[in-house]
């Protein structure tokens, strides 16, 4: 009986694994050095305060990220600084009630080699449907990242304002 147990357990447990696949370590890689390099990019642009008028954002605790060009599952980890991920017309939903504000975007990420990351993060106003002002001000910085290791490095970066 103990062995017929035995043989009975293994089979189940065979057929338990068989529709079971080892996750796929390149995609989880990939996951991770786009949500690394993510982090990096918002890390410089709210809390070393490097994306351009930085000062004019309404509330630096409270920032809105247009989530144009984010992976779906990404979700922004700051501290002190709550990232609001909104689509496009939940920003402008959010301009028209309370009205014009600053905010900020990626227009770029990518990943040239396996070991040399690309980002591009804006500063842009959002306006209201019936704002009459003209904004002279948002920018932004890019920013090229090596791997060093297990670690992403800023390589180069540029800036600009508008």
């Amino acid at each position: 009986m103990r062995k017929t147990c035995g043989i009975v357990l293994a089979a189940l447990l065979m057929l338990a694994c068989q529709g079971q696949r080892s996750p796929d370590p390149q995609a989880a890689s990939a996951e991770t050095r786009e949500t690394r390099i993510l982090d990096l990019a918002m890390e410089r642009a709210l809390i070393e305060k490097k994306i351009a008028d930085h000062g004019l954002l309404a509330d630096p605790r409270k920032v809105v990220l247009s989530d144009r060009n984010l992976p779906a599952d990404w979700r922004p980890r700051l501290d002190g600084v709550e990232i609001l991920l909104l689509t496009k017309a939940e920003i402008e939903t959010r301009a028209n009630r309370d009205g014009d504000f600053l905010f900020i975007y990626v227009s770029e990420l990518s990943f040239p080699e396996s070991d040399t990351a690309s980002i591009r993060v804006h500063s842009m106003w959002a306006k209201a449907k019936d704002s009459n002002v003209v904004y002279l001000s948002g920018g932004g910085f890019a920013v090229i990242y090596h791997k060093d290791g297990d670690t992403w490095k800023e390589a180069s970066s540029a800036s600009w304002i508008s």
